[in-house]
Parts: C-alpha cells; sequence; structure tokens
C-alpha cells in the first residue's frame, strides 16, 4: 500500500518506521515549521488506558534502538491506591518514604521515568519538505499545490491538524523554564508536585543541579504565534519546595489539545485519516497511538476510548492542563 504521512513529528516518525517494517511505501511531508526538542519525557506513571499506551510506546523505543535515559522519580500528594497498583502492573517499582532534599513524604519510583532523545527518532525519517493542503470532497492531498497520489493519507501534523481538516481540537502553546538550583539531586530526578503544582525533570541527568520547570498549562492560540508568559508564576510555586531557582531559559511549542486531552484517531473520509491530539504528552503515547491506528487501517479494530468519534457532540470547549501524571 502506497502512504502519505502529512507531520513528522513524533506520531509521524513512528508511523514510518511501522508502516515500513511491515512492507508498505511511505511518504512522508514536512514543513518544518515546528521545533524539536533533543528530550521528552516518557513516563509510566499515567492512569487507565493510557498507561498501556505508554508501555506500547517504550516496546516502540526498545524495538527501534531509540536512546533513552532511565531516572528515579518522586510524587508529592496523594495518589490513589488503583492508580500505584496500575504502576506496578507495568514493572514499576514504588515505595513510599521521606525525601530528605526535598523535606516531604512521596512516592519514590524506579522504572517509571526516562528521557527519550526523540531528536533521534525525527532525525531518522526521510521527508519531503513542504506545506500540504487537503481537499476533503475529493479527498487529494497536495504539496505545495501539486497533488501527491497515495492509498491512504494519514494527517498527523499536531497543532496544524485544526487548520488541515475539520476536527474537533485545538492549537495551544506551553512551555517550561531551564533552572539552575544548588539542590544537586534536582537535575538528577523526576519530581511530580501535585501539592505545589508544578513538575521537573533533569535536563541531562548530570546531577549538577540543573533542571526543567514547568506546569503543564497551555494557552490557546494558532501554531507559530508566540505568547509572552510569567514564568514566576510556577517558579515561585516551585521555591516553596526547593528554595532558590535561578532562571536560565524559558522556551515553549505549539501542541494540539482534544476536548478531554486524551489522543484521538479515525477516519475523515475512506482514504484520509487523522490522528492527534497528543496534549503535550506525545513521548509517552505516540508510538503507541501509531500502533492502533495501523491496526485500524489494517482490520478496522478500533479503541472506542480514544476514537475521534466521541467528540461528535462538542459544540466548543477549552482546552486543559497538560495530564503529566495522574
Amino acid at each position: 500500500m502506497k502512504i502519505v504521512v502529512v507531520g513528522r513529528g513524533i506520531l509521524g516518525s513512528s508511523l514510518y518506521h511501522l508502516l515500513r517494517r511491515k512492507g508498505h511505501v511511505v511518504r512522508v511531508i514536512e514543513s518544518g515549521e515546528r521545533r524539536v526538542f533533543p528530550s521528552l519525557i516518557h513516563s509510566l506513571l499515567l492512569k487507565d488506558r493510557d498507561i498501556e499506551l505508554a508501555r506500547m510506546s517504550l516496546d516502540f523505543y526498545r524495538e527501534f534502538s531509540v536512546p533513552m535515559k532511565e531516572f528515579v522519580s518522586i510524587t508529592l500528594g496523594k495518589v490513589e491506591s488503583q492508580i500505584l497498583n496500575s504502576w506496578e502492573r507495568v514493572g514499576v517499582e514504588i515505595r513510599e518514604e521521606h525525601v530528605s532534599w526535598l523535606k516531604a513524604n512521596g512516592i519514590v519510583a524506579r522504572g517509571g521515568d526516562r528521557l527519550v532523545y526523540i531528536s533521534r527518532l525525527i532525525s531518522s525519517v526521510p521527508f519531503v519538505r513542504g506545506k500540504a493542503k487537503i481537499d476533503l470532497l475529493k479527498e487529494k492531498v497536495y504539496l505545495d499545490g501539486k497533488e501527491i497520489h497515495a492509498d491512504k493519507y494519514l494527517v498527523v501534523a499536531g497543532p496544524w491538524n485544526p487548520c488541515l481538516l475539520r476536527v474537533k481540537t485545538k492549537s495551544y502553546y506551553c512551555w517550561a523554564t531551564l533552572v539552575a538550583s544548588g539542590v544537586k539531586e534536582l537535575g538528577n530526578h523526576f519530581v511530580y508536585d501535585y501539592e505545589k503544582g508544578f513538575y521537573s525533570r533533569p535536563l541531562l541527568g548530570l546531577g549538577t543541579g540543573i533542571a526543567i520547570v514547568g506546569d503543564g498549562r497551555a494557552i490557546e492560540s494558532p501554531p507559530g504565534r508566540r505568547i509572552p508568559v510569567d514564568e514566576d508564576e510556577v517558579l515561585d510555586r516551585a521555591r516553596e519546595r526547593l528554595g532558590s531557582l535561578h532562571p536560565l531559559y524559558t522556551a515553549g511549542e505549539f501542541c494540539e489539545g482534544t476536548p478531554d486531552m486524551r489522543p484521538a484517531y479515525g477516519p475523515i473520509t475512506d482514504k484520509i485519516l487523522y490522528a492527534g491530539g497528543l496534549d503535550g504528552y506525545g513521548a509517552e503515547v505516540g508510538p503507541g497511538l501509531a500502533k492502533l491506528v495501523i491496526k485500524f487501517i489494517e482490520t478496522g479494530e478500533k479503541v472506542q476510548e480514544y476514537f475521534l468519534d466521541r467528540f461528535t457532540g462538542v459544540t466548543d470547549f477549552t482546552v486543559g492542563r497538560e495530564p503529566h501524571e495522574i
């Protein structure tokens, strides 16, 4: 089968490798407008069926030798016992203990969190640079005005999806700040603080106190329109836990949100299929969603929990907070 993939992010790159392995002829179109970060969080510390998507994604990274680096994570705040049990079922080792450098009791997890060097995955995918345009009535896709022929078109362009298709998703801007701290442990641990309302993850994991701090908030905005943000709003909350933090650099990017802030996929027409709504946790669930997309293409089997038609009755919505853990 000849397949055109519109978008070379985490989802598009995963689809490329999985489809090629199954013998399909795959062509990827990429505009190059979105920044690719070197590393992103992959966590199994999610809830409900998202944990299974994250496990499928982890299997994908291992199968295709995407570099990863595992870290101990600490969750502060109450977590329901059934969620803890679901983490243990996927192989995460957890225990509750006092964490002296945070001056708090927390849930310490091993095997749940890692940085995945996602730029390695994306850079491994050949692509044709250009802007796609989609004619839904004629079921045709054009690249810079020229028709691209295929048996199936998979539109996975992230925040540009609502611009290309009539899907009930929205583009939003989210950001985080690189900080320097005198707490060296911050540089080699993940912290999810649901009491103060922030997360922290290592930049490189060298134990130098250099980390990235954010809170997963989103501002609705068309893709490409940079938004001024107040970095101190989240850093002040983090300072209540961590003490002095010196901001070095604040950066953000555009993502695509769904009404329930969970992934979605499904057919738009017989030949055009949508997948997206990664909601800022694409490194966790993107490759797993790609596997569901391919199963639907090959067998028609769908997972209703993630299927696009669940938004049929939605007329408008507000993008929520990114689902960074629970």
